[in-house]
């Protein structure tokens, strides 16, 4: 697989798994937002879904804090949704891919 194609992949991953993240805590805000587990629950939601985003746009400026931006919001997202069984897959999938790209792009800088 071509540099370009894995960079792909991870994108369009990454910004998927933002969006089930942010639409997950989109839920939670409209299911129950009296509960004080709730609003923890959409933060690590909503803070995982903005890092994955900045993580994905300084790709270009600096591959290994996109790498660590994306890893770690990734990770934090994965956390309350560890339930659906696909989200931590798909999470583990995008930190292998971020670690894989920001290797690769420090060795062709």
């Amino acid at each position: 697989m071509s540099f370009a194609r894995a960079v792909l992949i991870w994108r369009i991953t990454a910004l998927a798994l933002a969006a089930i993240f942010a639409i997950s805590a989109i839920i939670g805000i409209l299911a129950d937002w009296s509960r004080r587990d709730t609003v923890v629950w959409v933060a690590i939601l909503l803070g995982g879904a903005l890092l994955i985003v900045i993580g994905n746009r300084l790709l270009e400026s600096s591959p290994p804090l996109s790498g660590t931006l994306v890893s770690v919001g990734a990770a934090a997202g994965a956390f309350p949704l560890f339930w659906l069984l696909i989200v931590p897959v798909a999470a583990a999938a995008v930190i292998a891919l971020s670690i894989s790209i920001a290797r690769q792009a420090a060795r062709t800088a």
